[in-house]
């Protein structure tokens, strides 16, 4: 019976990792449209030469990743490669996806006692529902229970937000560097002012960086972050919809009691 609890809803472990190993098509997609069509538009537009320009680049990316070092933790910034990749990944577990699981944790439960969760306890692969049924088990008042998992949703969506914290400051600092790479590029402008055949040139340099600081912080680190904050958001509803679902098994409700209490929860396409 325990095992059948482990199947329930939730894929095997190695369907998991090849899903969480690989990359998520909308994200993927949005960006090489958004790249391609800038490109198609600035190939239409003329030259393209002119738009490729490495000092734009150091002074852009590395001005913002450097204020980044000073404002954060260093700690913290070589933390951001992991939640930037996590971005990228496509979500494999909903909420829904565990209504059923804990459908038949319940009905264990109400059939077989605590020896019976007991038992399927160690073949339940997320963290949260995990530790919640170990509190059943260990005797924990359905109080307890609560405050520690709400504990456990603050937790998450503090830890969150500080990532997507030190992304929001580098999408306002990439337009601000753009800027000063552009005053950089007019005061080289200036110096040669003597010769006209030049400002033109160097004055199209000299609006790439801001070309290129518009660029990284609305195409890249902005729409990064809604997509953190859109996890952030359904990973906070996962655990409150667990929550209901491990007090309900804990207060042996009626399996049908429990659905409808976690339903609630969720949007009408997620569920069950």
């Amino acid at each position: 019976m325990a095992t059948a609890v482990k199947s329930t809803a939730l894929p095997d472990d190695e369907e998991t990792q090849q899903q969480e190993s690989g990359m998520d098509k909308g994200t993927i997609f949005g960006i090489l449209a958004g790249v391609s069509l800038i490109v198609i538009a600035i190939i239409r537009g003329g030259s393209a030469d002119v738009f490729v320009n490495l000092n734009a680049v150091f002074i852009v990316v590395g001005g913002t990743v450097a204020t980044a070092f000073i404002a954060f933790p260093s700690k913290k910034i070589s933390g951001m490669i992991p939640i930037i990749i996590n971005a990228f990944k496509p979500d494999v577990h909903q909420p829904s996806d565990y209504i059923d699981e804990i459908m038949a944790l319940v009905t264990k439960y109400r059939s077989g006692g605590m020896k019976g969760l007991e038992s399927a306890e160690e073949f339940l692969n997320n963290r949260f529902l995990k530790e919640g049924i170990a509190m059943v088990v260990d005797g924990f008042n359905a109080r307890e229970i609560t405050e520690i998992m709400e504990r456990q949703i603050s937790s998450v969506v503090e830890r969150h937000n500080q990532g997507q914290k030190i992304l929001r400051f580098m999408a306002v600092q990439a337009p601000v560097f753009g800027m000063a790479g552009t005053l950089i590029g007019l005061i080289q402008m200036l110096m040669h002012i003597d010769d006209p055949s030049s400002i033109g040139p160097s004055l199209a340099v000299a609006l790439i960086t801001t070309f290129y600081g518009i660029i990284f912080a609305n195409l890249i680190l902005t729409p990064i972050v809604a997509k953190l904050n859109a996890r952030t958001e359904n990973e906070a509803m996962l655990i409150k919809a667990i929550r209901l679902g491990v007090i309900g098994i804990h207060d042996r409700l009626n399996p049908q009691k429990i659905q409808r209490s976690m339903n609630s929860l969720l949007p009408p396409d997620q569920q069950r």
